[in-house]
C-alpha cells in the first residue's frame, strides 16, 4: 500500500488492479432451524419450553396478552419470541408447539397482533399516545419520557414483533415529517399530531416555518430537501432565530451545471456530481444538525447505492429510489437493526441473521441469496447480502486494514457505486468496474491531495476538478 500511494504523489494516474482483488467466498447455506420448540403448561401460568433438540430453554419471560389466548415469551439470552397458541386457557400438562415470532429483537421492541399492541422499553412493558403514520407508529411513552418510532407495525397481517427506535430528545417531545407525493408536512407533539385547523406554514430557503394561530413556532430545517417520512426534531422559532445558517447560497465552488461543484443550501450543502444541472453521480449532502448522505445519485434524488449516516449514528444504508431505501438494504437505530429487502422505504422481506456454529466461510446468517458474514481463512471478512452464492452489496474487511463498502458483480468485484477506505488514510468514492476505478468518481489521499473526476480502468482520464 505504501508504494502505491508513492506512486500516486508522483505519478497523475495509477492502477488499482492488484488491490482490488478478493478471494472467492464459500457458500454454506445455514445449519440453524429455528423450528420445532414446544411448550408444556406445569400449572395455571407456569411453562416448560423446550427447543428441537428437546432442551429446555431458560430466560423465559411472559409477555403481555394482547386480548387472545396466545401468549408471547421472550427468550432473555437469545433475544427470540416465541409464540404459546391457546395457552391461557389449556389444562394443566397440556401440550403445543412455539414458532418463532422474532429473531434478534432488541431490548425497546414492540409486539403487535390484529387486536392491539405493546411497546416494551428495557425489556419492560407501557402503553402511550401514539399516532399512525403510513404505518408507522410514533409513540410518546410518557413514564420513560421519550418517544420511540414503530417501523411498519402496521403492515403485519397477523402476529408481529420488532425492535423499535428511540428517536432524538426533541422540544416539548415535538417531532415532524414530510410527505412530498402529497406536498404535505406532519407535526407529532407527545405522540399526537398538533391542530392542523390553527396551522399556517411559509418557506424560508429550504426551511419550513409552522405558524399557530398567526404566531411562528416551529422551523423545520431542510424540509423542502428532506425524504419522505424522515422523522426529525422540530426546532422551537424566536424572534432572534434565523431559518439559514449561511448567508451566502447557491454554487459555491466549481462546476455545478456538468462537473464537480458545491452547493450551498439553507441548513444543508451538497458536494459531489452534476449532470444537467441536477444532482447526478456520486456526491456528499450534509443537513446541519441532522446527518448525511453519501452516495448515489439521478435527477436530483438519492438514487443508487448510497448511506445515510445520522448525526446519533443512526444509519441507513442500501439501494435508494428517489430518495428512499428501495431494493436491499439495512437500517440502525440505537441498538436495533434490520435487513432485507425495501419497497418504498418499507421493509418488506426481512432477512435474519444468526450463528451457524462455524468458524470460516459462511458464519452468519444465509451467505446463498440472503444476508450472511462470510469469513476467510487468510482473516478477511465480508458482512452484506449474497445473490446466487456470490457478493452483491455490503462491507468487505481486508486483514490490511483496507475496507470496501458498496456494490459488487457476479464475479466478487467491485462494480457500481462503492467507497474504499484505505488503512493509510487515503479514500476513493464513486464508479467501479471490475475491481477498478470507472467512471466519475472522487480519491484524495493521505494528504487529502484530491483527484476528481472520470476513471477508466483505474487511470484519471478527465479532471474535473
Amino acid at each position: 500500500m505504501r508504494r502505491l500511494i508513492i506512486l500516486l504523489l508522483v505519478f497523475p494516474t495509477f492502477s488499482l488492479s492488484a488491490e482490488a482483488q478478493i478471494p472467492e467466498p464459500m457458500s454454506s447455506k445455514s445449519s440453524v432451524d429455528f423450528n420445532g420448540a414446544t411448550w408444556t403448561k406445569t400449572n395455571s401460568v407456569d411453562f416448560i419450553l423446550k427447543d428441537k433438540n428437546g432442551k429446555t430453554i431458560s430466560n423465559v419471560e411472559d409477555l403481555v396478552y394482547l386480548k387472545t389466548d396466545t401468549l408471547a415469551v421472550l427468550d432473555t439470552s437469545a433475544r427470540i419470541i416465541y409464540l404459546l397458541a391457546d395457552f391461557k386457557d389449556a389444562a394443566e400438562g397440556s401440550k403445543g408447539n412455539a414458532p418463532i415470532l422474532a429473531t434478534n429483537i432488541g431490548k425497546d421492541f414492540y409486539l403487535t397482533n390484529p387486536y392491539s399492541f405493546i411497546t416494551y422499553v428495557n425489556d419492560a412493558s407501557y402503553s402511550g399516545d401514539f399516532s399512525n403514520i403510513k404505518g408507522n407508529y410514533i409513540d410518546f411513552i410518557a413514564e420513560v419520557n421519550a418517544t420511540y418510532l414503530l417501523e411498519g407495525i402496521r403492515s403485519f397481517s397477523n402476529w408481529g414483533a420488532k425492535s423499535m427506535t428511540k428517536l432524538s430528545p426533541a422540544p416539548e417531545d415535538t417531532y415532524w415529517y414530510r410527505d412530498a407525493d402529497n406536498g404535505q408536512y406532519g407535526v407529532i407533539k407527545k405522540g399526537k399530531p398538533i391542530d392542523y385547523t390553527n396551522a399556517t406554514t411559509e418557506t424560508v430557503g429550504n426551511d419550513l416555518i409552522v405558524k399557530i394561530n398567526d404566531i411562528k413556532t416551529y422551523v423545520l430545517p431542510g424540509y423542502t430537501t428532506m425524504a419522505s417520512f424522515v422523522f426529525n426534531q422540530v426546532q422551537r422559532y424566536s424572534g432572534d432565530s434565523n431559518a439559514s445558517t449561511s448567508e451566502t447560497t447557491g454554487c459555491v465552488q466549481g462546476d455545478c451545471t456538468n462537473g464537480w461543484g458545491k452547493w450551498q443550501y439553507e441548513n444543508a450543502y451538497y458536494d459531489g456530481f452534476w449532470k444537467d444541472g441536477k444532482r447526478d453521480g456520486y456526491g456528499l449532502y450534509k443537513w446541519v444538525g441532522t446527518g448525511k448522505y453519501i452516495g448515489n445519485w439521478k435527477n436530483d434524488n438519492m438514487d443508487g447505492y448510497g448511506a445515510y449516516l445520522a448525526d446519533n449514528d443512526d444509519n441507513v444504508i442500501g439501494e435508494y429510489k428517489n430518495g428512499q431505501l428501495d431494493g436491499v438494504g439495512y437500517s440502525v437505530y440505537g441498538d436495533a437493526w434490520e435487513q432485507g429487502v425495501y419497497t418504498n422505504g418499507n421493509l418488506t422481506i426481512s432477512y435474519n441473521f444468526y450463528t451457524n456454529d462455524v468458524d470460516v466461510g459462511c458464519t452468519a446468517g444465509d451467505c446463498q441469496d440472503k444476508y450472511g458474514k462470510m469469513v476467510w481463512s487468510n482473516g478477511d471478512t465480508y458482512v452484506g447480502f449474497f445473490k446466487n452464492g456470490a457478493l452483491y452489496m455490503g462491507t468487505y474487511n481486508f486483514t490490511n486494514g483496507d475496507k470496501y463498502s458498496g456494490m459488487f458483480n457476479a464475479k466478487n468485484q467491485f462494480e457500481g457505486t462503492g467507497r474504499y477506505f484505505y488503512e493509510s488514510g487515503s479514500y476513493y468514492g464513486g464508479e467501479w468496474k471490475n475491481g477498478q476505478y470507472h467512471g466519475r468518481g472522487y480519491y484524495h489521499n493521505k494528504d487529502i491531495e484530491q483527484q476528481i473526476g472520470v476513471w477508466s480502468n483505474g487511470t484519471l482520464i478527465t479532471k474535473m476538478k
